[in-house]
């Protein structure tokens, strides 16, 4: 049994994105390196790990997942559920832990047909943190972000996923 109807609604939540580009450009100064998250984020990132309220969730049960980041626009592949999201993002670095979020999102199929899904629509905040090579996001479903990576301050607990980098 795959983990798609846990993970689907809480990933949607978080990654809730689609295929059309949902704003501007990025400003010239997160281009130029003042912000050093949004560099860091930069690029390809592949699930690598994932635990929902504190249980690890094996390799052959979970759903492959990469997030593309571009500037601050987040793109989520799910080739299982044959789906792109894509999302601008907004991250804080004065929040502790750091956060992202986006107010909206538009899912449509790997090849651009738009889907409707509105759970993947709604605005989402989840926390975020680097270790190393890899990239740790938390999320407690939808617009309330988890208070930390450990479960014991979060009703209902927390999706915790490992992310790592995609070598170009």
């Amino acid at each position: 049994m795959k983990f798609l109807a846990l993970f689907a609604v809480p990933f949607a939540l978080i990654c809730a994105p689609g295929n059309l580009v949902l704003g501007g450009p990025v400003p010239r100064h997160l281009m130029k390196g003042e912000e050093p998250d949004l560099q860091k984020l930069q690029g390809d990132w592949k699930l690598t790990e994932m635990e929902i309220n504190g249980k690890n969730v094996p390799p052959d049960t979970r759903i492959e997942i990469v997030l593309e980041f571009r500037g601050n626009k987040l793109t989520v592949v799910d080739k299982q559920q044959n789906q792109r999201r894509i999302a601008v993002i907004r991250i804080d670095t004065t929040a502790n832990p750091t956060r992202l979020a986006w107010p909206e999102a538009r899912v449509t199929t790997l090849k651009g047909v738009p889907v409707r899904d509105e759970a993947a629509e709604l605005p989402c905040v989840m926390i975020y943190t680097f270790k190393a090579d890899t990239l740790v996001l938390a999320t407690s479903g939808g617009n309330q972000a988890p208070r930390g990576f450990d479960n014991k301050d979060t009703p209902g607990g927390i999706q915790l996923m490992t992310f790592t980098r995609v070598p170009k």
